[in-house]
């Protein structure tokens, strides 16, 4: 019997809605005084060169000594996307601080731009789209684990670097049966590349999967291409998470965030591809 994959739009929701962001251009590093208990504001944006998947979410922290997944969302706020184009979206809250845009898809090396209207704050956040680049093959190879006790499998996804330098990837793996802490692991699962020492050549990114994998296990995975702003966030976010071990509680410093006025979150334009396989 085969057990399937789960593909999840909101693949970075996990970690973000934690931890957050750096933009290039304007890097700053938030830290949080784990003396004061003040809620602060987490805000996650996302435009993708898919429809229907835009999206902002709004929320508030908890305190760092008690930690909790429960954040509260703030409604009621005004969330405009717009682009270098002229066009501009005021998204529509479809639940508690979350909101949707109408848009179609975003277009490869548009930059867009977000606004947030909060608490009587305004919050600002500018991301450039890449080119996209699909994936080339997704396989898997069986490897035997330590002194032949267990089996494991090595994945890796091929991808052509485009000839430019300054390329960035974050690869997303999905299995639903996979529990999410042994999926993902130290890092949150964060599984990044950049093309400084392989610019213009073919990739083969291998990653390894938590967890008890069976030939017809349906795995699938998904290759996100990033701007250098979000790949920092991810990075530091990563290193931040393997540091503080606790992915129930803000870190007493947090990633490079590109969103204005001291909120926690970030902003990101990317585009994604995807492939599946089922294990032999």
């Amino acid at each position: 019997m085969r057990r399937r994959f789960v593909t999840r739009p909101g693949w970075h929701l996990p970690f973000v809605l934690l931890l957050t962001f750096g933009f290039y251009s304007c890097q700053k590093v938030v830290s949080v005084d784990l003396n004061q208990s003040n809620p602060q504001i987490v805000i996650v944006g996302l435009v993708a060169d898919q429809g229907g998947t835009d999206s902002v979410t709004v929320d508030m922290t908890g305190d760092y000594f008690t930690p909790t997944l429960n954040f509260p969302p703030v409604t009621g706020a005004t969330v405009v996307i717009s682009d270098d184009a002229g066009s501009a979206d005021t998204m529509r809250e479809v639940d508690n601080g979350v909101y949707y845009s109408t848009n179609p898809q975003g277009v490869p090396g548009r930059t867009y731009a977000m606004k947030v209207i909060a608490n009587g704050k305004n919050y600002e956040a500018v991301s450039t789209m890449p080119q996209k680049v699909d994936i080339d093959s997704f396989y898997a190879v069986k490897s035997t684990g330590l002194f032949g006790r267990r089996s494991d499998y090595d994945f890796y996804v091929t991808f052509k670097d485009p000839p430019q330098l300054g390329n960035y990837y974050r690869i997303v793996p999905h299995a639903d049966f996979i529990p999410a802490d042994s999926l993902y692991g130290d890092g949150g699962g964060i599984f990044l590349y950049d093309d400084e020492y392989t610019t213009g050549n073919e990739v083969s990114y291998r990653f390894r999967l938590g967890g008890t994998i069976v030939p017809g296990d349906t795995i699938g995975v998904d290759l996100l291409c990033i701007d250098r702003a979000t790949y920092e966030y991810l990075r530091t976010l990563r290193t931040t998470i393997q540091t503080d071990r606790s992915p129930t509680s803000l870190a007493p410093a947090n990633p490079n965030t590109n969103i204005s006025n001291g909120a926690l979150g970030y902003f990101s334009a990317y585009t994604i591809d995807s492939k599946t396989l089922v294990v032999k």
